[in-house]
């Protein structure tokens, strides 16, 4: 069980990430790029801009850890952990902020991406496929001994991120699905992996009334990075069987979305459907 000083420096860190959060949103939605808007499921023009606010939020928390830790504070010393945490979150948003950029893509999938690749056309979705492997090696490496797990640890950071991603298109789904996806690490991993990513959870909680409310999406600069923290988080909760059968059901998750549109399926299923409305308060 977590220690009080592990839970304080928790608690302090996720309110200075979702103080941070909500500062650089509140300017962000000011004046959002045209660059960055995109059409969410109800058909609307919503601006991709809440990768930013939340990542950067993440970073200031993540940095009051590291100075706490180093006066001696011992809950603040996430060692090898928070370096991997740190390094996905910084990595992925510059790679999804690049993606953001280039705008909505006629390739999707992993089919197309790949396919326009062949075609010596390369796609942000392959950059991020690319960048995505490379940190989740590194990522890997700093956090366990072996290239088995090493690579189970990359591949679930991989998938995870591309899923959250995936769900990105409805508003607040992406937010609440990772908050569930949360809670796995926060029982089962290590503490340091809770304390590391405390500002990033709370980074979120602060701007995911914007999701809900369509005022502004996550993008790839936000889902991304979140998704692949918790996939790092998941795969350290987990022994190397269920590592392996959480590998294969993220990649039949992914798979399955070449083919049938996840919100289709939530839709035609009433629990889903319930879970997925829960707290959306659309604009008049």
């Amino acid at each position: 069980m977590m220690g009080s000083d592990a839970f304080v420096t928790v608690l302090a860190a996720a309110v200075i990430g979702g103080a941070v959060a909500r500062i650089l949103l509140r300017l962000r939605l000011a004046a959002p790029p045209v660059t960055l808007m995109r059409v969410n499921v109800s058909g609307r023009h919503v601006p991709a801009i809440l990768g930013s606010p939340m990542v950067f939020g993440a970073m200031c928390g993540m940095f009051f850890v590291v100075a706490v830790g180093s006066t001696g504070w011992e809950a603040g010393r996430i060692g090898s952990i928070g370096l991997a945490a740190g390094l996905l979150i910084v990595v992925m948003y510059v790679a999804g902020s690049i993606d953001d950029r280039r705008g909505d893509e006629p390739a999707r999938g992993f089919g197309g991406h790949l396919g326009a690749a062949r075609r010596g056309r390369l796609t942000g979705g392959v950059v991020k496929m690319l960048v995505g492997a490379v940190s989740g090696v590194a990522a890997g490496a700093l956090v366990a001994d072996g290239w088995r797990p090493v690579l189970e640890i990359a591949a679930i950071v991989a998938l995870t991120a591309n899923l959250v991603n995936l769900l990105d298109r409805a508003p607040g789904r992406a937010g609440k699905v990772s908050l569930l996806l949360a809670i796995a690490p926060v029982l089962l991993a290590p503490d340091d992996w809770t304390v590391a990513t405390a500002a990033l959870l709370g980074s979120l909680a602060a701007v995911l009334p914007s999701d809900l409310g369509e005022k502004a999406m996550l993008g790839d600069a936000g889902a991304n990075p979140l998704g692949a923290v918790l996939g790092l988080g998941l795969a350290l909760a987990m022994d190397e069987p269920a590592r392996v059968a959480t590998m294969v059901l993220l990649l039949a998750l992914n798979a399955a979305s070449e083919r049938w549109s996840f919100s289709k399926v939530i839709e035609s299923t009433p629990a889903l459907a319930a879970f997925d409305r829960l707290g959306r308060h659309p604009p008049e």
